[in-house]
């Protein structure tokens, strides 16, 4: 069975050498989500990948940083996983790290000598749809994980030498919920330590089961400014210091800035706190314009 899926890298990895690793979600059943949905799961064989990694060595230097596509590939056992890490290091052998996706639940899957293993071997950075820490917005798009779950996981990370990065999905407990999901997103990252945090802001795309979900009432969508509020208080209750990563066409509002720095924190709350005062309710909705974005 062929490959079909177009692959997609994380936005971070825009200078990485980037290789097809997987194809599919092994999980699939986010309400959010429409990215994987209907491709079989598929794991590249070792030779494949070693022939796209030999006709990208003209472009790419030995120490690189290399991303490995898929929705879950950590998924994966680590007997594969290590096939790749040695094909990857007989061509690029002084290479940077390997960064690849995971579920909270993949994680769970492998032991701490399993992980240690790998962050050894240089397969070390993970992307991880955390999304919320808000236990009622994760069962209301069918995460299959709880907040504490994601707590216990990072910190297996952190103990066996991965960095990573999570996600927080604005917006994701739907209206009315926004200040609640702020505290308890802000309360599941300050245990944690993450390289980096990125974020997005909740659309009902069509294609994902969160459009049927909206329009039946099941999911109430929160206004543009409830999810601008939500951030200011998710970054104002936000204590680690890590890097946040908003810039992101589905945010409100974008934001690149390291959140242990008091005045770069300082001036990203006095510019939400002048957007808010600044425009209408109405005004902000027009220049968000999410509708726009559903059809994908």
């Amino acid at each position: 069975m062929k490959f079909t899926e177009p692959p997609m890298r994380a936005p971070q990895e825009i200078d990485s050498l980037i290789l097809q690793a997987t194809q599919g979600c092994t999980y699939g059943k986010c309400n959010f989500c429409y990215t994987s949905r209907g491709y079989p799961f598929l794991a590249v064989k070792p030779e494949d990948m070693e022939k796209a990694a030999i006709a990208q060595k003209p472009f790419f230097p030995s120490n690189t940083p290399i991303y490995l596509t898929g929705a879950n590939p950590f998924v994966l056992p680590n007997w594969k996983l290590k096939q790749y890490i040695e094909v990857l290091r007989r061509h690029y052998p002084d290479f940077y790290r390997i960064s690849l996706q995971s579920r909270i639940d993949d994680i769970a899957r492998k032991s701490d000598d399993e992980l240690a293993e790998l962050a050894g071997l240089g397969l070390s950075h993970l992307y991880i749809g955390t999304e919320n820490g808000n236990d009622e917005a994760l069962a209301l798009m069918n995460k299959g994980y709880t907040a504490r779950d994601a707590v216990q996981q990072l910190q297996r990370l952190d103990k066996a030498g991965f960095t990573y990065t999570i996600f927080y999905i604005l917006g994701m407990a739907g209206k009315g919920k926004g200040q609640e999901s702020a505290r308890a997103t802000a309360a599941m990252f300050n245990q944690v330590h993450p390289q980096m945090i990125t974020s997005t802001a909740i659309t009902p795309f069509e294609k994902a089961p969160i459009a049927a979900m909206t329009r039946s009432g099941e999911f109430r969508m929160p206004s543009e400014r409830e999810m601008i509020e939500e951030l200011r208080t998710f970054i104002t209750e936000l204590k680690i210091d890590t890097f946040y990563d908003g810039v992101h066409y589905l945010n409100p509002l974008n934001y690149r800035f390291r959140t242990g720095d008091p005045l770069q924190k300082r001036k990203v709350l006095e510019d939400i706190d002048k957007v808010l005062d600044t425009y209408s309710d109405a005004e902000l909705e027009m220049m968000i314009n999410r509708s726009a974005k559903t059809s994908l």
